[in-house]
Protein backbone atom coordinates (compact mmCIF):
# COMPACT_ATOMS: atom_id res chain seq x y z
CA UNK A 1 0.00 0.00 0.00
CA UNK A 2 1.25 3.32 -0.96
CA UNK A 3 2.68 5.64 1.99
CA UNK A 4 1.66 9.36 0.98
CA UNK A 5 3.76 11.82 0.75
CA UNK A 6 4.54 14.89 3.07
CA UNK A 7 3.36 18.54 1.84
CA UNK A 8 6.29 20.11 0.33
CA UNK A 9 7.26 22.48 3.41
CA UNK A 10 7.08 26.49 1.59
CA UNK A 11 9.42 28.59 1.48
CA UNK A 12 9.46 32.09 2.35
CA UNK A 13 8.60 33.16 -1.18
CA UNK A 14 6.21 31.13 -1.54
CA UNK A 15 4.39 32.19 1.32
CA UNK A 16 4.97 35.90 0.58
CA UNK A 17 3.26 35.21 -3.20
CA UNK A 18 0.12 33.42 -1.03
CA UNK A 19 -0.52 36.45 0.77
CA UNK A 20 -0.09 38.74 -2.13
CA UNK A 21 -2.27 36.59 -3.66
CA UNK A 22 -4.77 36.50 -0.69
CA UNK A 23 -4.63 40.68 -0.67
CA UNK A 24 -5.02 41.19 -4.70
CA UNK A 25 -8.24 38.74 -4.07
CA UNK A 26 -9.69 40.65 -1.10
CA UNK A 27 -9.07 43.96 -2.80
CA UNK A 28 -10.90 42.83 -5.80
CA UNK A 29 -14.01 42.01 -3.71
CA UNK A 30 -13.99 44.98 -1.76
CA UNK A 31 -13.94 46.86 -5.15
CA UNK A 32 -16.79 45.28 -6.44
CA UNK A 33 -18.62 45.49 -3.47
CA UNK A 34 -18.49 48.92 -3.70
CA UNK A 35 -19.34 49.10 -7.34
CA UNK A 36 -22.73 47.16 -6.50
CA UNK A 37 -23.51 49.36 -3.61
CA UNK A 38 -22.42 52.73 -5.39
CA UNK A 39 -24.93 51.31 -8.29
CA UNK A 40 -27.79 50.69 -6.27
CA UNK A 41 -27.25 53.84 -4.34
CA UNK A 42 -27.12 56.32 -7.33
CA UNK A 43 -30.01 58.31 -8.55
CA UNK A 44 -31.27 57.38 -11.52
CA UNK A 45 -30.57 60.20 -14.86
CA UNK A 46 -33.07 63.32 -14.40
CA UNK A 47 -35.67 63.17 -16.55
CA UNK A 48 -34.96 66.65 -19.48
CA UNK A 49 -37.72 68.08 -21.58
CA UNK A 50 -37.53 70.85 -23.98
CA UNK A 51 -38.54 74.34 -23.03
CA UNK A 52 -38.78 77.60 -25.07
CA UNK A 53 -36.37 79.92 -24.63
CA UNK A 54 -35.35 83.81 -26.05
CA UNK A 55 -32.13 83.22 -27.85
CA UNK A 56 -31.79 87.01 -27.34
CA UNK A 57 -32.78 90.30 -25.20
CA UNK A 58 -36.24 90.73 -26.38
CA UNK A 59 -38.55 93.85 -26.27
CA UNK A 60 -41.84 94.66 -24.84
CA UNK A 61 -44.53 94.36 -27.95
CA UNK A 62 -42.04 91.84 -29.95
CA UNK A 63 -43.78 89.48 -32.22
CA UNK A 64 -42.40 86.39 -31.76
CA UNK A 65 -40.78 84.31 -34.94
CA UNK A 66 -37.99 81.81 -35.50
CA UNK A 67 -34.95 83.74 -34.92
CA UNK A 68 -36.19 84.73 -31.82
CA UNK A 69 -36.70 81.70 -29.77
CA UNK A 70 -33.84 78.60 -29.11
CA UNK A 71 -34.51 75.76 -27.04
CA UNK A 72 -33.24 74.25 -23.70
CA UNK A 73 -33.27 71.09 -21.84
CA UNK A 74 -34.39 71.53 -18.63
CA UNK A 75 -35.36 69.01 -15.55
CA UNK A 76 -38.90 68.53 -14.91
CA UNK A 77 -39.02 69.67 -12.00
CA UNK A 78 -37.64 73.01 -13.07
CA UNK A 79 -40.22 73.69 -15.95
CA UNK A 80 -42.01 76.43 -14.96
CA UNK A 81 -45.98 76.34 -15.35
CA UNK A 82 -47.41 78.13 -18.77
CA UNK A 83 -44.95 76.96 -20.79
CA UNK A 84 -45.69 78.85 -24.15
CA UNK A 85 -46.82 75.40 -26.48
CA UNK A 86 -47.07 77.85 -29.88
CA UNK A 87 -44.03 80.58 -29.60
CA UNK A 88 -44.21 81.89 -33.32
CA UNK A 89 -46.52 85.01 -33.57
CA UNK A 90 -46.86 85.40 -29.54
CA UNK A 91 -47.08 89.38 -28.51
CA UNK A 92 -44.89 89.49 -25.45
CA UNK A 93 -46.30 92.02 -23.04
CA UNK A 94 -43.05 92.89 -20.87
CA UNK A 95 -39.33 92.37 -21.78
CA UNK A 96 -37.64 89.10 -21.46
CA UNK A 97 -33.64 88.32 -21.19
CA UNK A 98 -31.90 85.85 -23.24
CA UNK A 99 -32.03 82.31 -22.50
CA UNK A 100 -35.57 83.03 -20.37
CA UNK A 101 -38.22 80.52 -20.60
CA UNK A 102 -41.12 81.65 -22.51
CA UNK A 103 -44.70 81.72 -20.84
CA UNK A 104 -47.96 82.73 -21.39
CA UNK A 105 -47.26 85.41 -18.57
CA UNK A 106 -45.12 86.98 -20.68
CA UNK A 107 -47.13 87.26 -23.32
CA UNK A 108 -50.66 89.49 -24.08
CA UNK A 109 -52.44 86.20 -24.31
CA UNK A 110 -51.64 84.84 -21.12
CA UNK A 111 -53.83 85.71 -17.91
CA UNK A 112 -53.88 89.49 -17.37
CA UNK A 113 -53.08 89.56 -14.07
CA UNK A 114 -50.32 87.03 -13.22
CA UNK A 115 -47.44 88.07 -11.14
CA UNK A 116 -49.20 91.36 -10.11
CA UNK A 117 -49.58 92.20 -6.34
CA UNK A 118 -52.77 90.76 -4.37
CA UNK A 119 -55.80 92.39 -4.30
CA UNK A 120 -54.63 93.95 -8.21
CA UNK A 121 -57.84 94.84 -10.38
CA UNK A 122 -57.63 94.99 -14.14
CA UNK A 123 -59.48 98.33 -14.75
CA UNK A 124 -60.54 100.14 -18.63
CA UNK A 125 -59.28 103.67 -19.35
CA UNK A 126 -60.19 105.72 -22.35
CA UNK A 127 -57.43 107.02 -24.20
CA UNK A 128 -59.39 108.97 -26.69
CA UNK A 129 -56.23 110.07 -29.20
CA UNK A 130 -55.90 107.40 -31.06
CA UNK A 131 -52.64 108.31 -32.15
CA UNK A 132 -51.20 107.65 -28.10
CA UNK A 133 -52.15 104.11 -28.67
CA UNK A 134 -49.27 104.08 -30.85
CA UNK A 135 -46.56 104.95 -28.05
CA UNK A 136 -48.33 102.42 -25.57
CA UNK A 137 -47.33 98.30 -25.30
CA UNK A 138 -48.24 95.87 -22.71
CA UNK A 139 -45.80 95.96 -19.62
CA UNK A 140 -45.16 100.07 -20.31
CA UNK A 141 -46.16 102.45 -16.62
CA UNK A 142 -48.33 105.32 -17.24
CA UNK A 143 -49.83 107.79 -15.03
CA UNK A 144 -53.71 108.85 -15.25
CA UNK A 145 -55.03 112.34 -14.93
CA UNK A 146 -58.23 113.56 -14.20
CA UNK A 147 -58.96 116.39 -16.50
CA UNK A 148 -61.18 118.84 -14.20
CA UNK A 149 -63.72 121.54 -14.64
CA UNK A 150 -65.93 124.16 -12.81
CA UNK A 151 -69.14 122.83 -11.83
CA UNK A 152 -70.78 125.78 -12.51
CA UNK A 153 -69.55 126.71 -16.04
CA UNK A 154 -68.40 123.75 -17.05
CA UNK A 155 -65.03 125.25 -18.12
CA UNK A 156 -61.50 122.82 -17.83
CA UNK A 157 -59.69 124.09 -14.83
CA UNK A 158 -56.71 121.77 -14.83
CA UNK A 159 -56.07 117.94 -14.21
CA UNK A 160 -55.73 115.96 -10.91
CA UNK A 161 -53.29 112.51 -10.84
CA UNK A 162 -55.92 109.81 -10.07
CA UNK A 163 -52.98 106.46 -10.86
CA UNK A 164 -49.49 106.93 -10.54
CA UNK A 165 -47.65 104.27 -12.19
CA UNK A 166 -50.05 102.00 -13.36
CA UNK A 167 -49.39 99.17 -15.40
CA UNK A 168 -50.84 98.65 -18.88
CA UNK A 169 -52.20 95.22 -19.74
CA UNK A 170 -53.59 94.98 -22.85
CA UNK A 171 -54.34 97.32 -25.53
CA UNK A 172 -57.24 97.40 -27.94
CA UNK A 173 -57.03 94.84 -30.81
CA UNK A 174 -55.94 96.45 -34.14
CA UNK A 175 -58.82 95.42 -35.89
CA UNK A 176 -61.87 96.13 -33.50
CA UNK A 177 -64.42 97.76 -35.71
CA UNK A 178 -66.65 100.22 -33.94
CA UNK A 179 -70.49 98.55 -34.31
CA UNK A 180 -72.74 100.92 -34.80
CA UNK A 181 -74.46 102.27 -31.62
CA UNK A 182 -72.12 100.76 -29.75
CA UNK A 183 -69.43 102.27 -27.33
CA UNK A 184 -66.85 104.08 -29.27
CA UNK A 185 -64.34 104.81 -26.41
CA UNK A 186 -63.92 100.67 -26.81
CA UNK A 187 -61.58 101.23 -29.50
CA UNK A 188 -59.29 103.54 -27.64
CA UNK A 189 -59.36 101.75 -24.35
CA UNK A 190 -56.63 100.30 -22.50
CA UNK A 191 -56.71 97.64 -19.42
CA UNK A 192 -54.55 98.59 -16.50
CA UNK A 193 -53.77 97.06 -13.19
CA UNK A 194 -54.80 98.89 -10.19
CA UNK A 195 -56.05 98.42 -6.67
CA UNK A 196 -59.76 98.68 -5.95
CA UNK A 197 -59.33 102.00 -4.90
CA UNK A 198 -57.87 103.55 -8.16
CA UNK A 199 -60.43 101.55 -10.20
CA UNK A 200 -62.77 103.34 -8.27
CA UNK A 201 -61.46 106.56 -9.06
CA UNK A 202 -60.94 105.48 -12.89
CA UNK A 203 -64.65 104.54 -13.20
CA UNK A 204 -66.08 107.64 -11.68
CA UNK A 205 -63.77 109.79 -13.98
CA UNK A 206 -64.79 107.91 -17.19
CA UNK A 207 -64.80 110.36 -20.21
CA UNK A 208 -62.56 112.42 -18.57
CA UNK A 209 -58.98 110.74 -18.34
CA UNK A 210 -55.72 111.29 -19.85
CA UNK A 211 -53.05 109.09 -19.91
CA UNK A 212 -49.38 110.25 -19.58
CA UNK A 213 -46.27 107.57 -20.08
CA UNK A 214 -43.42 106.98 -17.58
CA UNK A 215 -39.84 107.37 -18.70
Amino acid sequence: MPVPSSPVPLGPGDRRRRRLIRRWLCAGLVAAAGGVTVATLAPPAPQLRPVPVAARDLPTGAVLTGTDVTTAQLQDRAVPDGVLAQVEGAVLASPVRRGEVLTDARTTTGPLLTGQPPGTVAAGVDVGDPALLQTLAPGVRVDVLARTQDPVTGAATGAERIAADVVVLRLPAAADPVLPGGDARAATSVLVAVDAAAAARLAAAAGRTVLTVRS
